[in-house]
């Protein structure tokens, strides 16, 4: 349990690390690489030192001890040494050390507080008895308490120093970085042939600008050969399609007398002008242009009418309303075909995949709304999906289209699937 909580909390603080800028992980780095080896050095030091002196104090109070037990043996009389910082006690003396003393044993060095004195002790069996001696070590305590006081500050002062230096070295690291980013933020999707490696000659990223732009002269390959198909396809279109609309025409011309030759030809008719206007859209489209840059305008109101007669004939059977306040007027800067690819889709995958009789078309303001009764689409965002289709064998490529379009020109246009019916609506 308690390795599992350890090992989901190395997670989390993995993730949160993670989330930081670069900046602030290559300076955190340096900062802790730094804390860590200056605490390490000073705790060994310090270490170090206590050991050192403590070692150097037990060999000069037994050196102390042993010259007065060769005194003992020379002279049995001879009194044990007694001075403001060391004194030797026998064991006739116990009586004058505190109990606390008396009682240590012998063969090590302790250290021991009496009367608000630290005191190194040393204690040993020998020939004479038990002998003590104590070295009063108050004075040296509180040096090396200042000591440690300052060796603190130091290493303080010197992660200081080290976090200021990992800041200005971080900073300098990720320039580079941040530089390809903002230069490659300042690339304009539309622009051809544009080459960053030059800038970053003799730099670190150098191999990272190649390799963008090797990625950005692939990109600029598949972008004109799409663009030449898209713009040939639309033109070959049109020569067939205006050789069908001009025999169309002359066939209408020709067979106003015969009964009922009218309708299939207005069907054909219609047929063809929406293939021109798919083509037109698909070719401007490949232009890659900017929104609001075209020149031509577009008659809302009198394009939603034109559409709704025409598709009139998808669903004969289905009864299409079209709801035009009084004085409805709406102009938008772009060509008629792209505006008519927009409503004329909406409007048939309205009349194809609605399974009510009627189709509510109502223009409010710059908002158009186009209401189907059927199904609920549980999916409706996918809708707006390239290849997404709900029809068996469907390419999905209308409401594709439509979201296509309404990008280019910043128009919005979104599905609401609620109990009973299916609302399609555009902003333009």
């Amino acid at each position: 349990m308690l390795r599992a909580t350890l090992k989901r909390m190395h997670i989390r603080l993995g993730e949160r690390i993670a989330r930081l800028p670069l900046r602030t992980r290559i300076a955190g780095a340096m900062l802790a690489l730094v804390a860590i080896a200056g605490g390490l050095l000073a705790t060994w030091a310090h270490l170090a030192d206590e050991q050192l002196k403590r070692n150097i104090t037990y060999d000069l109070l037994s050196q102390e001890l042993t010259h007065f037990e060769h005194r003992m043996r020379l002279d049995r009389g001879a009194e044990p040494l007694r001075s403001a910082r060391l004194s030797i006690y026998r064991s006739a003396d116990l009586a004058e050390l505190p109990r606390h003393i008396a009682i240590l044993p012998p063969g090590e060095m302790h250290r021991v507080r009496s009367q608000g004195k630290l005191l190194d002790v040393l204690v040993r069996d020998g020939d004479f008895g038990r002998l003590y001696i104590t070295y009063d070590v108050t004075t040296y305590v509180r040096q090396e308490r200042i000591a440690l006081l300052v060796l603190v500050l130091g290493v303080i002062a010197i992660v200081a120093v080290a976090g200021w230096t990992a800041v200005a070295i971080s900073r300098r690291l990720v320039e580079p970085v941040n530089a390809l980013a903002e230069r490659l933020t300042q690339i304009d999707p539309r622009e051809r042939h544009v080459r960053i490696a030059a800038q970053f000659a003799s730099n670190e990223l150098e191999p990272i600008a190649r390799s963008v732009d090797a990625f950005m002269e692939r990109l600029d390959g598949f972008v004109e050969r799409e663009q030449s198909f898209t713009a040939t396809a639309s033109h070959e279109l049109r020569t067939p399609l205006a050789v069908i609309q001009g025999a169309v025409e002359l066939l209408e011309e020709q067979a106003r007398a015969v009964p009922g030759a009218a309708r299939p030809l207005a069907r054909i008719q219609r047929a063809v002008r929406e293939m021109a206007e798919f083509s037109d859209a698909l070719l401007t489209l490949s232009r890659e242009e900017h929104a609001g840059s075209s020149a031509e305008e577009c008659d809302v109101v009198a394009m939603l009418m034109r559409v709704v007669e025409d598709q009139k004939v998808v669903g004969p059977g289905k009864h299409i309303a079209l709801e035009l306040p009084e004085d409805a007027e709406l102009r938008v800067r772009a060509p008629d075909s792209m505006v008519a690819m927009v409503i004329g889709n909406i409007v048939r995958n309205a009349l194809q995949h609605g399974t009510g009789n009627l189709i509510a078309c109502r223009l409010q303001g710059r908002q158009l709304t186009v209401t189907n009764s059927g199904a609920v689409h549980a999916e409706a965002g996918k809708l707006f999906q390239r290849r997404f289709s709900t029809r068996p064998g469907g390419h999905g490529m209308g409401l594709y289209l439509v979201r296509r379009i309404c990008e280019r020109y910043g128009w919005t246009v979104r599905l609401d699937s609620t109990a009973g019916q299916t609302a399609a609506t555009v902003e333009f």
